[in-house]
């Protein structure tokens, strides 16, 4: 079987230029279209990606089932050959299931129900449903808030009990299995699997010709020489937000029609939490979860008072937006905003036929102390978890291996080199700049628990950007905290009994 043997890290080697354009290889003499582009693709090599330890012996001939989220935003779990417009990631999709299915001697088989957010309940009482009845599914594929659910009610299995995956592989990341391994005991997992995980890593965007337009005594160069340099921290974005600001209607009125420094909406003000290197959950010495001094600390407090001046106090940013209203990637698709931060799909969504030259950065750090870039990851990708009543576990865990393993040699580099680095970069510092957020993604284990906390992971943080009440964190934490508490008393004793 002819399969491409390289390295994550070349994907992943931040500012190592040469290395990433060879990642973005595909296999020699193919030409591949995507939307209305066409790209020929360049040789293969077959030095660097790490292959898997999978046995060619290893035939499962059976069928392994999934219930999957079938609202998940972007394609993942499979395409159909009649969905199957050229584009790259969806034909890479459809090529991994094929080449699973003949490795293994399995039939994946894909059952899907609505999981996203306001659909978990019906996504977990299927999944329960199913092992009530004995079984069904062997494995369970849904958005990221539940899986935690999943495991809190028995219903899924501790995947380091399972023969197969391997977890120091590369396409198991490792910031997501040393999180969520809690009193030694993994169930759900994620990486290269879900080509969501890529869609949704949070970044900063910023439009070339604003920038030069405001900085004239600066260039391009200078901005990503401050990431490189470790500077590029939220004090400095606001000094270069300083002054960013123009009627473009000319009302008279700052509204979501002018020209700012800054500009996001609600949703995405977790990211700098996150991006501050701050968490809510931490694990004791036992494994257990416990609540994070960051939390209440006057970091937390200084992080809001410093972001919530500017948002509303400035003059300069606009964050009146919501999922539902003002949209700042519309505003910066057209023109009107020098820097937003928002999920790198936009790359390849909103922004793919702008006219103007934008560059991506990571999330600012909170200060020059700070040693490394913290990447926040949206909610909607998925984790996997196997079934408690899995007809055969180990063939299930073997399918997970499989998939993670083609995905990261085949979807990985066409979703992330050719899709996002190459073809939505404008220069070899942007694709550096890729690089550099996906290596800095900090998988958290608040979030991870979302729904068990009942949304207190983001919502307080959230809330208190939004509501504009830096001044009243201190005295809200006070009295979240025995709340968060009980919720965290009530996670470990489900997990411990698991």
């Amino acid at each position: 079987m002819n399969r491409i043997t390289k390295t994550l890290a070349a994907i992943i080697a931040v500012l190592m230029l040469a290395t990433a354009f060879t990642a973005c290889a595909k296999p020699q003499g193919n030409t591949e279209t995507s939307g209305n582009d066409t790209t020929t693709a360049t040789p293969e090599t077959t030095s660097e990606f790490v292959d898997d330890d999978l046995s060619d012996d290893l035939k499962i001939n059976d069928t392994v089932t999934f219930l999957y989220w079938k609202d998940v935003e972007r394609p993942e779990f499979f395409v159909e050959e009649s969905a199957d417009d050229g584009n790259i990631v969806n034909t890479r999709i459809s090529e991994r299931n094929k080449i699973v299915e003949s490795r293994l001697g399995v039939t994946l088989e894909w059952d899907g129900v609505a999981g996203n957010y306001g659909n978990q309940k019906g996504f977990v009482e299927t999944a329960n449903n199913s092992v009530v009845a004995g079984g069904g599914y062997d494995i369970f594929a849904g958005y990221s808030m539940t899986g935690a659910t999943l495991a809190m009610n028995g219903l899924v299995q501790n995947l380091l009990d399972l023969k197969y995956i391997n977890f120091s592989k590369p396409w198991w990341p490792d910031s997501l299995v040393n999180t969520a391994t809690i009193g030694g005991k993994l169930y759900f997992t994620s990486g290269d699997i879900s080509t969501n995980m890529l869609y949704m890593m949070y970044a900063t965007f910023f439009n070339k010709d604003i920038f030069i337009e405001q900085h004239p005594d600066m260039t391009v160069s200078d901005m990503y020489k401050l990431v490189s340099d470790g500077r590029w921290t939220i004090d400095k974005m606001i000094e270069l937000c300083d002054g960013v600001y123009r009627d473009e209607n000319a009302n008279g009125i700052a509204d979501y029609e002018d020209l700012y420094g800054f500009e996001t909406i609600d949703l995405h003000f977790d990211a700098f939490y996150i991006g501050s290197d701050l968490k809510l959950l931490d694990k004791d010495e036992t494994g257990a979860l416990v609540m994070s001094p960051d939390f209440t600390s006057e970091k937390t407090h200084a992080l809001l008072e410093k972001i919530t001046s500017f948002f509303y106090d400035s003059g300069f940013a606009f964050t009146k937006g919501t999922t539902s209203k003002y949209s700042s990637a519309q505003s910066f698709k057209s023109a009107r905003v020098l820097y937003t931060v928002d999920r790198v799909y936009i790359a390849s969504g909103t922004l793919k036929d702008v006219d103007f030259k934008y560059g991506i950065l990571p999330v600012p750090k909170y200060d020059e102390e700070q040693s490394e870039y913290r990447t926040c990851m949206a909610f909607p990708f998925t984790l996997y978890s196997v079934s408690v009543k899995a007809k055969d576990a180990d063939a299930a865990a073997a399918v997970l291996e499989c998939l993670g393993s083609e995905s990261y040699r085949r979807i990985t580099p066409a979703l992330f080199e050719q899709s996002m680095k190459v073809r939505y970069s404008e220069s070899p510092d942007d694709s550096a700049m890729y690089d550099l957020v996906k290596k800095s993604v900090a998988m958290d284990l608040a979030r991870i628990f979302t729904t068990p906390l009942n949304n207190n992971s983001y919502a307080p943080f959230r809330n208190a950007v939004k509501n504009d009440t830096a001044a009243g964190w201190s005295r809200s934490t006070t009295q979240l905290k025995t709340v968060i508490n009980t919720y965290i008393k009530n996670i470990n004793s489900a997990m411990s009994g698991q």
